[in-house]
């Protein structure tokens, strides 16, 4: 899938190229950050493509790897001459490619940690933002991030909390979670442990701050006044550090997702978050800056779900809460982009290769499942090159019929549930 656009591409090869230019005060200086960090171009390129197995271009050298060498030696290949290279398919290749190339970029083994990666990872992530990616921290190697590529979902420019949007579930009962003590103690001190203070201007020009507390209580109080028992009285709250105690559930989940709203550091207060939802045996997480329900899922994943792929996994959660939303189009999207995305689980280069791969494994050797798997993964193929499975494409075969987003969703679901399964 093709969401990334070439003006995208070409302002992230301009980082790289052209640096980054910022005003000290009183002078301009352009800061520069290269894309390779502690290696040798060459060796970084090896971390992504078998320049080995490439044909060479040039006659003199039998592959792309001691082609590329000669020239670089020779000063025949600038720093960015990949960027145009057909090859490296940076321009125009699937999205996936870019992104694992820049997650690459940004890898502790890679990264100069006394270079300025950071400024250039912001800019990058503010450019994939616009398209619908983001990169972000999803593990750690010897202590420091390690970065993976996923869909980004833009914040709504107005804040909904949890109990507004789930009113009917509540009034009616149909949710019984408790949040002990012990758990709201570990949570609050976790936003503690994140609060953060930041500057505002006012349209006279007069700076004020407020911190993270500050905001979450006037998110909240848009929508209702809270209130906690003190004692036997309910009192209405008037600071952040009241929340905590005799507060419903689902109050503290408003404030946690308004906290993660606010914080510079999402990801890894999300983890923390959910690390303590799982510890206590509640079941809920926070995905995507929204609490949801881990106790009826539509998808076949639970909390173990770990197939190395950040991404995929990312896909198939957005797929459920549209899907438990009712907003099935959307859904069948983005199990699909979930779909494509698997396919390239072993080979990013070469996804033929990495289907059949997937299709021998989840066929433990039975000739007849294996036909059957890969009659299933061309159909679901065909499908979604023939059909409107994606908003945006033309010339498809539309669907009219919300019955059949859910057939297509449940179809594309069955296959992936297993291939999931099967790569655990």
């Amino acid at each position: 899938m093709n969401k990334i656009t070439g003006i995208t591409r070409r302002d992230i090869f301009d980082l790289f190229k052209k640096g980054i230019t910022e005003d000290n005060w009183l002078t301009t200086e352009t800061i520069y950050y290269p894309y390779y960090g502690r290696f040798e171009i060459v060796d970084f390129l090896k971390r992504l493509y078998n320049l080995a197995d490439w044909e060479s271009q040039d006659s003199r050298v039998d592959n792309a790897e001691k082609e590329i060498t000669m020239h670089i030696h020779n000063g025949d290949y600038p720093d960015n001459w990949i960027f145009e290279d057909e090859r490296f398919q940076l321009f125009d290749g699937e999205d996936y490619i870019l992104l694992n190339f820049i997650c690459e970029v940004f890898h502790p083994e890679v990264r100069d940690e006394n270079g300025i990666w950071e400024r250039y990872l912001e800019r990058i992530n503010a450019l994939l933002k616009e398209d619908g990616y983001e990169i972000a921290a999803t593990s750690k190697l010897s202590g420091r991030d390690v970065f993976s590529w996923r869909t980004y979902i833009k914040k709504p420019s107005m804040y909904i909390p949890f109990s507004e949007r789930n009113k009917a579930l509540i009034t009616g009962k149909k949710n019984s979670i408790k949040l002990p003590n012990a758990a709201r103690y570990q949570l609050f001190k976790v936003m503690n442990e994140y609060s953060e203070i930041f500057m505002f201007t006012s349209e006279t020009n007069f700076n004020y701050y407020k911190s993270i507390n500050d905001l979450v209580l006037e998110d909240i109080t848009k929508f209702y006044i809270p209130k906690h028992y003190v004692g036997s009285e309910l009192v209405e709250i008037n600071e952040f550090s009241d929340f905590k105690e005799g507060t419903s559930p689902f109050t503290v989940f408003d404030v946690i997702e308004s906290f993660n709203r606010h914080t510079t550091k999402s990801s890894q207060f999300g983890n923390e978050i959910n690390a303590i939802f799982k510890l206590n045996n509640i079941n809920v997480e926070l995905r995507n800056g929204e609490v949801h329900s881990t106790s009826n899922k539509a998808i076949g994943l639970d909390d173990s779900t770990n197939i190395n792929e950040a991404g995929i996994e990312e896909l198939i959660r957005i797929a459920e809460d549209l899907y438990n939303k009712g907003e099935y189009s959307y859904a069948v999207e983005k199990i699909w982009d979930a779909f494509e995305r698997i396919k390239t689980y072993y080979s990013t280069l070469d996804k033929k290769k990495s289907a059949e791969k997937i299709i021998n494994d989840i066929s433990y050797g039975n000739e007849h499942i294996k036909k059957m798997f890969d009659n299933e993964f061309k159909l679901l193929t065909d499908t979604g090159n023939s059909y409107r499975i994606r908003h945006h494409e033309i010339n498809k075969i539309d669907i009219i019929k919300e019955l059949h987003y859910k057939y297509f969703y449940k179809r594309c679901l069955a296959l992936i549930s297993v291939i999931v399964e099967s790569l655990q």
